[in-house]
């Protein structure tokens, strides 16, 4: 969220023919995001995922540090504090070598780039040990499995005064053959990685036409993808966010321009050189008939989206991961549908099983509209010691999955959690009717939070709930 705000200013929103957001909303936002990752900090100098007692993850500390520097470049006020002491915190690790990742299958992967990519938010502030760097590049650098880390690795050299190895890491980088493992753990992608290469060699004055000309493929990918690829089919929020930030790197580089004549219907309109130029259109629009004709030194580059919201809800699939919704009344029976009073409660129950193992699963479970989620733990626990459903007794429900955080909203149940390859996690939450009406009840969904082609959608049984008023 904070990437995103400070992303889209106002200068970037009217190139791309979007509603941004204006000073005061951007402000604000930024704002937020800054007292949600500070809220986050442990006392180590890292950050938590999910707050409270949830543990530290050490590869995250370099992204937060990368925004909140992002951030003071853009002219916002960031909590001096919280950044000072994350980036001590990434001194004394890189002098001391850096995590270890015990419990990672590619520890010493892990460990590189995490150390590479610590140096470079520590160059940016002219705070990494030129002797470290050095020693990473020269005895550790073959342990990477990904790009990106060395193309880090170059920056921070570079910015700290060894532009031979500087420049050599970056080449390296841009000219590895990585095939990413199943799982690596850094919340990257092919994707995000090469698009946060490319940007990181503009911002830094380190870009090559060889280096650029990965962008048309990286395009191609990502747009065959959504539209039928299903490898990637969906986006993780970091990827967004990469692709975003590659795009405003290029606009703020380009000289190219590109203006023309737009015609809606019988109504044209001139449009101004722009080294990007978007607009969007409703249905009405295309039905009267929409025209560009770009006047600009060529190549030139066309981009469609269609967007809109399904008539239908997706269709079942468990090809990867299987979830399964149950209701059950407050004694523990099996409710497979009807009438429900206003006031009346039921146990939703999930069961998910993954075929293969998902870290950082997350479940997404929309409520029909006409009830409302309410949180077990907020409640007497004696009143759910003697009910048992689907075999685990509701009191003993948190050994029954590996959750890791939950989140009781207002319009859907959120949960991260972790899933071994077969084995079965059973989740469960409260909902209670409250306003009389027929409703279609959304399937439910688990999938990876970075990797969201792992996915797994159920069946909406029952498909409609109805609420009535008690007599």
């Amino acid at each position: 969220k904070g990437y995103a705000s400070l992303l889209l200013d106002k200068d970037t929103a009217r190139k791309l023919g979007v509603v941004g957001l204006d000073d005061v909303a951007r402000k604000q936002r930024m704002e937020g995001a800054f007292g949600r990752i500070a809220s986050m900090q442990i006392p180590s100098g890292h950050f938590s995922f999910w707050g409270g007692d949830s543990e530290a993850v050490p590869q995250m500390t370099p992204y937060v540090v990368e925004f909140l520097l992002d951030a003071r470049d853009a002219g916002f006020a960031v909590p001096d504090s919280v950044l000072q002491k994350a980036l001590e915190r990434l001194g004394e690790d890189l002098l001391t070598g850096g995590e270890k990742y015990y419990n990672y299958e590619h520890a010493d992967a892990l460990r590189f780039d995490g150390n590479a990519y610590a140096g470079y938010v520590l160059a940016r502030v002219n705070r990494a040990p030129l002797g470290t760097l050095r020693a990473l590049y020269d005895n550790e650098r073959s342990k990477t499995l990904t790009p990106l880390p060395l193309v880090q690795l170059g920056i921070a050299l570079n910015m700290m005064g060894d532009h031979a190895r500087g420049q050599k890491a970056v080449a390296e980088g841009f000219a590895m053959k990585s095939k990413r493992p199943w799982y690596l753990g850094d919340y990257g992608s092919d994707i995000s990685d090469l698009a946060r290469m490319v940007t990181l060699t503009h911002r830094f004055k380190m870009a090559r036409p060889e280096y650029d000309a990965r962008i048309l493929a990286l395009a191609r990918d990502v747009k065959s993808g959504i539209y039928g690829n299903e490898r990637w089919m969906w986006l993780s929020t970091q990827d967004q966010i990469a692709l975003a930030a590659l795009g405003k790197a290029l606009i703020a580089d380009s000289d190219a321009r590109v203006a023309g004549s737009l015609s809606v219907g019988g109504n044209a309109e001139t449009i101004a050189p722009e080294n990007i130029w978007s607009r969007g259109f409703d249905a009405a629009a295309l039905r009267q008939g929409v025209r560009f004709n770009p006047v600009g030194k060529p190549p030139l580059y066309a981009l469609i989206d269609i967007a809109g919201v399904p008539s239908s809800a997706p269709a079942p699939d468990d090809k990867r991961i299987s979830i399964v919704r149950t209701y059950y009344t407050t004694d523990g029976r099996e409710w497979k549908g009807g009438v429900l009073k206003e006031g009346d409660a039921l146990i939703v129950g999930l069961l998910i099983q993954s075929r293969e193992k998902v870290p950082d699963a997350l479940i997404v479970d929309l409520l029909p509209a006409g009830v409302e989620i309410e949180n077990f733990n907020l409640g007497d626990a004696k009143q759910w010691a003697s009910i048992v459903v689907d075999g685990i007794t509701l009191t003993d429900r948190s050994s029954a999955a590996e959750v890791k955080h939950e989140e009781f909203r207002d319009d859907r149940y959120v949960a991260a959690l972790a899933l071994d390859r077969g084995s079965k996690a059973h989740v469960f939450y409260l909902v209670r009717a409250v306003t009389p009406g027929t409703y279609s009840v959304p399937p439910p969904l688990v999938q990876d939070m970075y990797r969201p082609e792992i996915r797994g959608i159920g069946k909406s049984m029952p498909a409609i709930i109805k609420v009535v008023q008690p007599r």
